[in-house]
């Protein structure tokens, strides 16, 4: 079944393989990125596909850019049936000695709020049967605990909260929110040692964004639909 898709972080990773296989299948994608213009794959993908992607600048640490890409969007369309905040950012090599208040609370920007800013300018195109995919990461599991990325882990707990009080607003309108772990993928961010390609990664989040009803709102999903401790 082709359905409409919006999400961010579109130009590289994941986000890009998300594009690419949701375009195979048939859907119909709009594809944000902060700078499109400058997205080689993604404009190669606009030419091949016409019909089927259109590109969106945003930002998602600006709000004025996220006001314009939710109006850019609903220009071309009344509905979305799925919302994918994919857009990250990971600080390394981070410890007691060297944190820093400024990278802290981008990343907190860009990785938690930023999401819920997307999802609060994006919600007059959401309606009873879409479904909202915030993509955060088994590092963000308080439970397993596996590294010590002050930043990025704590985000992205933060994130996984965040998803779900917005799947208990948005249950009665019959919107779906969970947070879903995509894997360790071999990405930028994830690097060359991860076991887990972008592509397989993307038609894990894609085979679960079809299947999502509103029973499934609120949960942390592993990219192959198992439940993720929390």
């Amino acid at each position: 079944m082709s359905q409409t898709l919006f999400l961010t972080g579109a130009n590289r990773g994941i986000g890009l393989a998300v594009v690419r296989e949701a375009l195979a299948r048939g859907h119909r994608v709009f594809a944000g990125a902060r700078r499109p213009r400058q997205a080689s794959q993604l404009q190669a993908l606009a030419q091949t596909h016409p019909q089927q992607i259109i590109l969106i600048p945003i930002d998602v640490a600006d709000d004025a850019s996220i006001q314009a890409a939710a109006d850019a969007v609903a220009a071309h369309t009344d509905a979305l049936d799925v919302l994918i905040n994919n857009a990250g950012v990971f600080p390394h090599g981070e410890r007691l000695t060297n944190l820093h208040a400024e990278t802290m609370l981008h990343t907190y920007r860009v990785n938690s709020i930023g999401p819920m800013m997307v999802v609060q300018r994006f919600r007059p195109l959401l309606h009873a049967g879409s479904a909202i995919l915030n993509i955060t990461s088994q590092l963000g599991s308080i439970t397993l605990h596996m590294s010590n990325h002050y930043s990025y882990n704590s985000s992205k707990a933060a994130l996984n909260m965040l998803t779900r009080i917005l799947a208990s607003e948005l249950k009665p309108a019959g919107i779906a929110a969970v947070a879903v772990h995509p894997g360790w993928v071999q990405t930028d961010m994830g690097g060359p040692a991860a076991p887990l390609t972008p592509e397989a990664s993307a038609r894990g989040i894609l085979d679960l964004a079809q299947r999502l009803t509103l029973a499934d709102t609120g949960e942390f999903f592993t990219w192959e639909g198992k439940k993720h401790p929390w």
